[in-house]
């Protein structure tokens, strides 16, 4: 076990080195998680094997390839390979457990390229850069995720505890068959007594793998099933509409508290300094705690009981000041 793993990270070494043309001792140590000496002890056992790593001191120094030597050794394991499609989303690959797989696959896959070919690798990362999550926002705690993916990876059914709305919880069996990151959410898609579900994964308390094996439909494509789930979501009848008025200011606000089929309703920008709408809500409720956290931003001039609901919530928060 000692030998495969130090032959494991002395082709490591060989791989950044490959990738990076020159490295210092520091650096890789960091990026092997062992120490200096032990990076010196792998380079020198390198060379004796006949692999051309020179070494220089000094602040310019460290490790590098002479004679534009390549190593072939690249293969991916299996664990790499499948890592591969969350290149450019290190962050969710790290939350799936995949964060050390990844990068190896990474760096196998550059040492793999020719000296060009890596350049313009580089170049692109160095100018494109994917962000999944929203803005003024944390990523919810999913501590269930790692297991849901293992169930997806093993096509194991499971069985999780999952919070409703309503704050109760419920246990359900349910045939994994896919994970989404959303906007920065992460959701479950699955089969429960052969009918599709989506699940919230930071909702999911708990998640017990079962003996069942999961039979995956026909032809099941994973981004199709999410996109018409997507869109039955977005197209969801409006529980009620809202008649505002409201500062121009604010608009992009109210944008991003309504639902998809609401924010064609509100301008980008408005020539005067109020605006009067009447948008879509999937609740009342919703409506009520979106349009409160708007401030003096916002008036609600109907319905009427919603309208009396936030009058009398600002008179109650008035009287604390």
């Amino acid at each position: 076990m000692i030998c495969f793993v130090r032959a494991s990270r002395m082709m490591s070494l060989l791989l950044h080195l490959q990738v990076r043309g020159q490295a210092t001792g520091a650096e890789l140590a960091r990026l092997l998680e062992v120490s200096e000496r032990t990076v010196q002890r792998d380079a020198e056992a390198l060379v004796s094997s006949g692999v051309p790593i020179r070494s220089t001191r000094g602040p310019a120094g460290g490790y590098r390839l002479d004679g534009g030597y390549r190593t072939r050794l690249t293969g991916l394991g299996l664990d790499e390979a499948g890592a591969l499609a969350f290149l450019g989303l290190a962050g969710p690959a790290a939350q799936l457990g995949l964060g050390s797989l990844l990068e190896g696959a990474r760096t196998k896959v550059l040492a793999g390229m020719t000296g060009e070919a890596r350049a313009r690798a580089s170049a692109t990362a160095a100018r494109f850069h994917l962000d999944p999550v929203r803005f003024f926002g944390t990523a919810e705690p999913t501590p269930c995720l790692p297991d849901l993916a293992s169930a997806v990876w093993s096509d194991r059914r499971a069985r999780i505890v999952y919070t409703v709305r309503s704050g109760e919880t419920s246990v359900r069996d349910v045939d994994p068959l896919g994970l989404v990151l959303a906007a920065g959410v992460w959701y479950l898609v699955a089969l429960r007594e052969g009918a599709r579900r989506t699940y919230r994964v930071s909702r999911v308390r708990s998640v017990e793998l079962l003996s069942e094996a999961v039979r995956r439909p026909a032809g099941f494509e994973l981004a199709e099933v999410w996109a018409e789930a997507r869109a039955s979501l977005e197209a969801e009848k409006t529980a009620v509409s809202v008649t505002v008025r409201i500062a121009a200011r604010a608009l992009h606000r109210l944008r991003e508290v309504l639902p998809t089929h609401g924010q064609a309703l509100v301008p980008v920008s408005a020539a005067g300094e109020w605006v009067e709408l009447t948008v879509p809500f999937e609740s009342a409720g919703w409506a009520f705690t979106a349009l409160l956290g708007l401030g003096a931003d916002v008036e609600v001039l109907g319905p009427a009981d919603l309208r009396g609901r936030m009058a009398e919530e600002l008179r109650r928060a008035s009287g604390l000041y």
